[in-house]
């Protein structure tokens, strides 16, 4: 099979956590897999495992990137004709649909504002197939229009990965070994909603004083968030973009996403891979996990989520029971071998011609 992957880029987020995944899996299976994007760490990586890859400028906004990006498209498929095109949100999809020719194109959608799905179901109209990443993508797409038939549900998923040693990592990482440390893990920029844990970390280390916010993640909104926990002195770090993820959460005693919207994260699942507790806003896929694997506070409110923070760094059981009950979570319901075999058992229904 020769699969052609459209994605905006191929940095640190969830999107492309996935489709590195699934490349690297397929290429193993023995398929031809070719990945466009505008580049990154990630893109570098696949690259160095024997994946192919297509630079294209997707990442920058409005519609003369898409166009562009549709020609190279185009060109390289004539030069390497494909079989199925795997696009990534709506951009990759229009781009992927208006550029190649004679291939189905599958769209993943990883999540949306809530302003932006009717649009969206007007465009995702000429993909073959839509996936989303959570139910409660699938439900929002077909409230705005999409038909149901033309949709399946993928959860992400993560691999199962070893975790270094929390000694160990503290001690790579500078950390003091018995400090509170919390991570938040995500581009500073809307939705994330970073601004609201800044505001929260005054709350917190009023009780918990010795507490350490580490926020990994780059992007427009960071010189306001600096100069927001300016007096918060040496109570919160700001890391810039990270490719050691699973070190960070080994050194921390807590994940956090204020998210005001999410799919489904990818940093929550790797928190449970890790066994670290996760407090974040009940949001998209995270509104439906149960009250003993997350703690959902609701979202916008600084002092919600201040004192979902304090209530898993002070409550030692209630924490043991996020960890456990997170890893057998993930364990069952989204390991990496399951959203792999879900997504061939598309690619056979796309390439088979199946689809409704």
């Amino acid at each position: 099979m020769r699969t052609l992957t459209v994605i905006a880029e191929m940095g640190s987020g969830g999107a492309e956590t996935v489709v590195a995944d699934l490349a690297g899996h397929l290429v193993e299976r023995g398929h031809d897999v070719r990945v466009a994007s505008s580049g990154g760490w990630r893109a570098d990586a696949l690259g160095r495992d024997g994946v192919r890859t297509l630079d294209v400028p997707l990442r920058a906004a409005g519609p003369v990137p898409v166009l562009r990006t549709a020609s190279l498209l185009r060109a390289e498929a004539r030069r390497h004709p494909v079989d199925l095109v795997h696009a990534h949100n709506v951009r990759a999809s229009v781009a992927a649909r208006l550029g190649v020719r004679g291939a189905p194109v599958l769209t993943t959608v990883h999540g949306l504002a809530e302003a932006d799905y009717a649009r969206a179901v007007r465009l995702l109209r000429r993909s073959d197939l839509v996936v989303a990443v959570s139910q409660d993508v699938a439900d929002r797409l077909v409230v705005a229009g999409l038909p149901e038939q033309r949709l399946r549900v993928v959860e992400n998923a993560v691999p199962a990965g070893r975790v270094p040693e929390r000694a160990v990592a503290r001690r790579e990482l500078g950390l003091d070994p018995d400090r509170p440390v919390v991570l938040c893990a995500a581009r500073l920029a809307a939705p994330k909603r970073v601004d609201l844990l800044v505001d929260a970390w005054h709350r917190v280390t009023e009780v918990v004083p010795g507490a350490l916010l580490l926020v990994a993640g780059d992007g427009p909104d960071r010189p306001g968030l600096e100069r927001r926990a300016a007096e918060l002195d040496d109570r919160v770090a700001f890391l810039g973009d990270r490719r050691d993820v699973g070190r960070l959460l080994a050194a921390a005693d807590l994940l956090v996403l204020p998210s005001d919207r999410e799919g489904l994260p990818i940093t929550v699942l790797e928190a449970m891979v890790a066994g670290v507790p996760v407090v974040a806003s009940a949001v998209g896929g995270l509104a439906s996990f149960a009250p003993e694997t997350v703690e959902l506070v609701a979202p916008g409110s600084p002092d919600t989520l201040a004192a979902g923070v304090v209530r898993v760094l002070t409550d030692r059981d209630r924490g043991r029971q996020l960890v456990a009950s997170g890893s057998e979570l993930v364990r069952q319901r989204y390991s990496s071998s399951g959203m792999r075999s879900a997504y061939e058992n598309v690619y056979e229904e796309l390439l088979h011609g199946r689809k409704s």
